[in-house]
């Protein structure tokens, strides 16, 4: 009798209807069976105009013996503090395939580009144990979300020169389980509903480009079969893998009183005119960065082309100026990105009030 293999063992990129002919760009492609690797099944796609059938795949996946969700688990495990022997060993218990050690050495040096936290691993160990570095709490908002940030990182951004002003950043995210005010996520109007979204975006400037976070989207999106679990397991991947990352899914929260000194402050409205009395508003950060002398909010979109949330971020932005003492709006980059573009604006040239005549 013939091994099946199980479901997981298919590789999820390869059964997405590839847009273009990798050969000739046509259009004209259809479904030519699949192809059993050693550790898992690939969908094998046919151009009917030139003829030549293939199997879609980002650079890193191709010509590899192992599946590319064993190599970012293992850089994962890694960077979470375990030696490369504790690494081989929770693999190979893992996924029952006996991996070489100097097979995961050789995986963490091809993508150590891209993982930047290996430079502060050392100091990281030192401070945490491996199951300790990261700290998660599942928050019950109307649906659950999964609060996590980075221990290490928060250490050493305090014991640094570069980034030290930004201490406050890391006592707000550690005081989150503490002062979160759940009751206020139940009710609250969402930050993505708010008529601030109506602001002239003339004046603003979008920067695209493309940058860590998109190259890790590009790596890491393919392995996903399952469209529901692509924000958790990105921030996982970038929490634990670069270095700016400090936390993901951070809620953030405007009472009624702050929202009235941001609308005298900025002129703006941040309510719908349906909103209860009393009402707040509410929502959570995809991820929260520290780098370039600035405060990062990033937002993955996987329609980042059409789907512009330039006022959703800027309302978490000006959240975030009235829950960390001294951090302005100035301190603030927005961005939102997908696996192919990154799109980074100030939220303080939305908000600038317009010169009186």
């Amino acid at each position: 009798m013939t091994r099946t293999l199980p479901r997981i063992a298919r590789v999820p990129h390869t059964n997405k209807t590839p847009e273009r002919c990798p050969h000739c760009a046509s259009a004209d492609i259809m479904r030519k069976g699949i192809r059993k690797k050693k550790i898992e099944i690939v969908q094998v796609w046919r151009c009917t105009s030139c003829k030549r059938i293939f199997t879609p795949a980002p650079a890193a996946l191709r010509n590899k013996t192992y599946p590319l969700r064993f190599v970012l688990y293992a850089i994962t495990l890694y960077h979470l503090g375990y030696s490369l022997d504790e690494t081989v060993s929770k693999v190979t218990s893992r996924y029952g395939h006996c991996i070489g050690r100097s097979t995961v050495a050789n995986w963490l040096a091809e993508h150590r580009a891209l993982t930047t936290y290996d430079r502060l691993r050392e100091g990281g160990r030192r401070l945490f144990k491996p199951s300790q570095i990261i700290r998660a709490i599942k928050l019950y908002h109307r649906q659950i979300y999964k609060f996590e940030y980075h221990r290490a990182k928060l250490a050493l951004l305090r014991q640094g020169k570069e980034h030290a002003r930004f201490a406050a950043v890391a006592d707000f995210l550690e005081r989150v389980p503490a002062e979160c005010p759940h009751e206020l996520f139940q009710g609250s109007e969402r930050a993505s509903k708010s008529p601030l979204a109506a602001l002239d975006t003339k004046r603003l400037i979008v920067t695209s480009k493309e940058n860590l976070a998109t190259r890790m989207a590009g790596l890491v999106i393919p392995t996903i079969g399952n469209n529901r679990q692509r924000h958790e397991e990105l921030q996982r991947f970038m929490l634990a893998n670069d270095s700016t990352t400090v936390a993901v899914e951070v809620p953030i929260w405007i009472d009624p009183r702050a929202i009235a000194e941001l609308e005298r402050e900025h002129g703006i409205r941040l309510l719908p005119d349906e909103a209860p009395d009393g009402a707040g508003i509410t929502g959570h950060i995809d991820f929260l960065q520290i780098r370039n002398g600035a405060v990062h909010i990033l937002d993955y979109k996987p329609d980042a082309r059409t789907n512009r949330p330039v006022a959703q971020l800027t309302i978490y932005a000006l959240a975030l100026t009235k829950l960390i003492p001294g951090l302005k709006l100035f301190d603030i980059k927005c961005a939102w990105f997908n696996e192919e573009e990154y799109c980074e604006f100030f939220p303080r040239t939305l908000l600038a009030r317009k010169p009186t005549r």
